[in-house]
């Protein structure tokens, strides 16, 4: 029987505690550089994306960001109930839900672009596999994944600093897609979790990566 530990305590209370302590530095546009990295390696794509989803959206303030950039309609899903009721608010464009990336609520190739926003560290590890499938079923061939998240030179698990009994994996998180021979690496930006270069300490390295998902793998 898979653990979801983690999945259900964010969901239960970990989400809006997380939401709470991160509200201004999402006002403040902290994966601003994430954002243009996505709005540069794709802009000549924008005629082709018409719909963005975010995992791990907060309250919705990037996914709608990246909706007004593309033009595109933009959803979200995020554990945090808050946060979706504060985003629903805050940015209406945005169609936000309660939800966990194991679990997506939305239709096979529906969206051209989905964005993981530093979450998949996260993610309950019996889990892992079926967000990496999940995301893999709503974004239709020939569309493009973007992965905000720890880039470390070797994968590593932590205990959450937050939250006793939780923890944190650190993996390079293409590489599960990549890894396939169904996606194929467009672009990748290293960045830190303190910041927005390149960091030497192994452990604090961030990337932002996007992937094509090929039309014909093979």
């Amino acid at each position: 029987m898979t653990d979801k530990i983690q999945e259900r305590t964010f969901l239960d209370t970990e989400g809006d505690q997380w939401y709470q302590r991160n509200k201004s530095a999402l006002a403040h546009n902290e994966d601003e550089t994430a954002l243009d990295t996505i709005k540069r390696v794709l802009n000549s794509k924008r005629a082709d994306i018409s719909a963005i989803l975010e995992i791990g959206c907060g309250n919705g303030k990037k996914v709608a960001n990246l909706g007004n950039f593309f033009n595109a309609e933009s959803f979200g899903v995020d554990p945090s109930e808050i946060a979706v009721k504060d985003g629903s608010v805050q940015f209406p464009s945005a169609k936000l839900q309660v939800g966990t990336a194991s679990k997506l609520p939305f239709l096979d190739g529906q969206f051209d672009l989905v964005y993981f926003g530093f979450c998949l560290y996260l993610v309950d590890r019996g889990d892992m596999l079926k967000a990496v499938a999940e995301a893999d079923r709503v974004l239709r061939p020939g569309g493009f994944l973007a992965i905000l998240d720890f880039d470390p030179a070797i994968r590593h698990k932590r205990e959450y600093h937050h939250r006793r009994g939780l923890f944190s994996y650190k993996t390079s998180y293409a590489n599960f897609f990549t890894g396939s021979g169904h996606y194929y690496l467009v672009a990748k930006d290293s960045l830190s979790h303190t910041g927005n270069t390149f960091s030497e300490d192994s452990n604090e390295r961030v990337s932002i990566s996007i992937l094509y998902k090929e039309e014909d793998a093979y």
